[in-house]
């Protein structure tokens, strides 16, 4: 008889993966990922006036806040975002800039994510490690103004028309819809991105394939034009009467040394910027040649033409607009054209081949942290608490503290003790906020000696003049305030320096108690 045969399974045993260890360019990426991360969440300067200004206006009650920004001139979402925030979190100068802190690290990942989506994985990784390492965005990550969400809109905007591009649903195009009308309600200087992404939109939706897509979402834009509409007259009035009237109107060279503010002080930034502008610019022509090189040549490849030309002509229309409207320009308005500006240069790198990439890449990423790193440790916003502590350590009942220009008293009175008698020049009024309606004439009629006159017979005690000239608009007004207060009072005292170390820096003058100097 036979045997039986041998049924049994042999098993056998699942094969196990080696563990992977990252690698050293990962590991550098990580390390400049964390750098920048922990660099959004720490500022060591005391809240400057814009600062301080969003922390008065969104703690008003609700119902005070269009009034309120009617006579400042914003628009009114990251004040409400800010309205809540702090009725949460409080109005420490940490639990304010938390906020700012939030979207910025939130944008992190979605640079990530819209560079994946628009082109690839080393794209995505490029704008990621660029967003991280960039000066400008950590700057705004840990300030309390609007400009770290003006990024994180613009970034969920990029993703939302690339969806609608491809596939424009409705749901698709009401999201593209309700961005674009919360960027214009973020900041105003988003138009000017949102007219070029609508001029190119409406250039594709004659006679390309991607036509019936580009028309719908051009449609999309308008309607977030009418979700915009209820704060139209808002805005009307505000640019009318409000505008920039502490800042000179813009030179063209503005456009150039915008790149330059991106990307930080010193011979580092001045390197980082030369370089992200030759890129862009060169963005749409780069592309990996067969033998490893680089070619340069046209036609332009259409993704980076777009990014790089948004940036651009978004720049170009901002400065524009201004000149024409004898406006003022800030570097911070340019963060509507950041995330642009750093896709395509992600978007350039990647035609960069092999080692070279990564070796361009690698020196992008270390020039901008070599700026980052010493951010969270700068105090130089302001000298408000510095001047506070001078003025706190001496005011006494019946002393009086005046501000001129006005636009250093809110800085200043945050940090004050509670009940310090204060004005500013030249209306008169308490110094938590700034009335930018019809600024320049108003400052034009003040009268330095009836406001010295008035200050002189209110201070039981000593005057205390806080000022700082080179201020547009009030021209030799605070130097006439302080002749006028020194001969009713005797001659000043300077308590505290004005310092240039600080972008925000100011004097302190003390004038003696009445009786003391001249009648």
């Amino acid at each position: 008889m036979a045997a039986a045969p041998d049924t049994a399974t042999t098993v056998v045993p699942p094969r196990v993966r080696p563990r992977r260890w990252p690698t050293r360019l990962e590991v550098a990426a990580g390390v400049a990922v964390a750098l920048g991360v922990l660099s959004r969440t720490h500022s060591a300067s005391a809240l400057w006036l814009d600062e301080t200004l969003s922390v008065n206006i969104a703690t008003l009650p609700l119902h005070e806040l269009p009034a309120a920004l009617r006579r400042d001139g914003a628009p009114p979402l990251y004040y409400l975002l800010l309205h809540v925030w702090t009725a949460v979190l409080g109005s420490s100068d940490v639990a304010v800039r938390a906020l700012s802190e939030l979207l910025g690290l939130a944008a992190l990942p979605l640079a990530w994510l819209v560079g994946r989506r628009l082109h690839s994985e080393g794209a995505g990784t490029a704008a990621l490690l660029l967003l991280a390492s960039s000066p400008f965005a950590v700057r705004y990550a840990t300030e309390t103004r609007m400009y770290a969400l003006v990024l994180v809109l613009v970034l969920l905007g990029v993703l939302a028309l690339h969806a609608a591009l491809r596939d424009p649903r409705p749901a698709r195009l009401a999201a593209l819809s309700v961005l674009a009308a919360l960027l214009a309600l973020t900041h105003y200087w988003a138009l000017f991105l949102l007219a070029v992404v609508g001029a190119g939109l409406a250039v594709a939706a004659v006679g390309s394939r991607a036509a019936p897509a580009a028309r719908r979402c051009l449609l999309a834009l308008a309607g977030g034009g009418v979700l915009f509409l209820p704060w139209l007259p808002t805005f009307l009035f505000q640019t009318a009467h409000t505008g920039t009237p502490w800042a000179r109107p813009p030179a063209w060279t503005e456009l150039v040394s915008t790149w330059q503010g991106w990307s930080g002080p010193g011979l580092p930034g001045a390197v980082l910027g030369v370089l992200l502008l030759v890129l862009v610019v060169a963005a749409p022509f780069v592309r990996p040649g067969r033998d490893g090189g680089v070619l340069l040549r046209a036609p332009a490849r259409r993704l980076p033409l777009v990014l790089a030309g948004t940036a651009l002509a978004t720049l170009g229309l901002g400065l524009g607009v201004t000149v024409v409207q004898s406006s003022g320009y800030a570097l911070r308005y340019s963060a509507v054209a950041l995330v642009p500006a750093l896709l395509a240069a992600a978007v350039a790198v990647q035609g960069v081949p092999g080692r070279a990439r990564t070796a361009l890449l690698g020196a992008l990423v270390l020039l901008g942290t070599a700026s980052v790193v010493r951010l969270p440790f700068d105090d130089t916003r302001t000298q408000a608490r510095v001047t506070a502590g001078a003025l706190a350590g001496r005011l006494a009942p019946g002393d009086l503290v005046l501000y001129c220009p006005d636009q250093l008293g809110p800085a200043v009175d945050r940090l004050l003790p509670p009940g310090t008698d204060q004005l500013v020049y030249p209306t008169g009024g308490r110094p938590e906020r700034v009335d930018w309606v019809d600024y320049a004439a108003r400052n034009a009629a003040g009268d330095p000696e009836r406001f010295a006159a008035a200050a002189a017979r209110r201070a039981r005690g000593a005057v205390y003049l806080v000022t700082a000239g080179g201020y547009r608009t009030f021209g030799q007004s605070c130097a006439e305030l302080a002749d006028a207060l020194a001969a009713r009072r005797g001659p000043a005292v300077a308590v505290s320096a004005q310092d240039r170390h600080y972008e925000e820096s100011q004097a302190v003058l003390r004038f003696p108690g009445p009786g003391a100097g001249p009648a």
